[in-house]
């Protein structure tokens, strides 16, 4: 069961991150669409935050550096 959630963290950390990446490419080209300051990218912000402490913290009590 923790390696699905850890699993399923590692993907969301990765596309949560890619959104990002996009979100701020997109917000350089036009800042009046403001991407990067609404409130659904602070809860997305949020998110991605959320996913890689625990990410860290199961890695960290599983022992799970190798993979």
């Amino acid at each position: 069961m923790k390696m699905k959630v850890l699993n399923l963290m590692r993907h969301l950390t990765v596309i949560l991150s890619l959104m990002f990446l996009v979100f701020l490419i997109l917000d350089q080209f036009n800042p009046m669409m403001n991407f990067v300051n609404n409130p659904i990218s602070g809860w997305l912000l949020a998110a991605l935050c959320l996913c890689g402490t625990g990410q860290s913290i199961l890695g960290w009590l599983g022992g799970d550096a190798a993979s």
